[in-house]
C-alpha cells in the first residue's frame, strides 16, 4: 500500500500556547497507516471553552465546554475527511491531574477527533476501551512522556 496523503489545516485560536503542528501530522500519520487510508484530510481548530462551549450547544445540543467535538464530512473507499475542534481551556484545567503537559492533553484531544473521524466511536464502556488503547498507541508511537500510564490514569481525570 501506498503511503497515504496526509492533509491538516491547523489554527490556534488562542493565545500563548506553542503550536504542535508536527505531532499532529504525525498523530494523523499513524492514524492513516494503522486504519489503510489512502487519504485523511482534517481541519483542526484549537479554541477556548467559551468557543467550544457555543459550537457544542449549537451542533450537539449539549449545553457545557468540552474537550473535543469532531465532524465527519466524508469517509468512504478509504478517505477521510472532516473537522476537529479542542479546547486549549479543558486542557489547561485537566493536563496536571492527567499527568502531562498542557500541549499533551491538547495532542491526545486532537487523536481523539482523529479516531471519531476514522470512525471509531466511544458510546458504551467497550467502544471506549477500545478507543483509549488506540489513543494510547498513538501517544505511544509519538514517544509521549507518560503515555504508558494512560489506560491507568483515564478514570483518575474528570473529562
Amino acid at each position: 500500500m501506498c503511503k497515504p496523503r496526509v492533509e491538516l489545516d491547523i489554527k490556534y485560536h488562542v493565545e500563548g500556547l506553542a503550536e504542535d503542528l508536527e505531532r499532529f501530522s504525525q498523530a494523523a500519520e499513524w492514524l492513516a497507516e494503522k486504519f489503510r487510508l489512502s487519504s485523511f484530510v482534517a481541519s483542526v481548530a484549537i479554541v477556548d471553552d467559551t468557543t467550544i462551549h457555543r459550537l457544542n450547544r449549537e451542533h450537539l445540543q449539549h449545553d457545557w465546554p468540552t474537550d473535543v467535538i469532531s465532524f465527519v464530512f466524508d469517509a468512504r473507499d478509504g478517505h477521510v475527511e472532516g473537522e476537529i475542534i479542542a479546547s486549549a481551556d479543558t486542557a489547561k484545567r485537566l493536563h496536571e491531574a492527567a499527568g502531562w503537559r498542557h500541549q499533551d492533553e491538547i495532542l491526545l484531544y486532537v487523536i481523539h477527533g482523529m479516531l471519531h473521524l476514522a470512525g471509531l466511536d466511544d458510546v458504551d464502556e467497550q467502544l471506549r476501551l477500545i478507543m483509549r488503547k488506540y489513543e494510547q498507541d498513538c501517544l505511544l508511537a509519538l514517544d509521549v512522556p507518560g503515555a504508558e500510564e494512560h489506560l491507568n490514569r483515564w478514570n483518575d481525570v474528570a473529562y
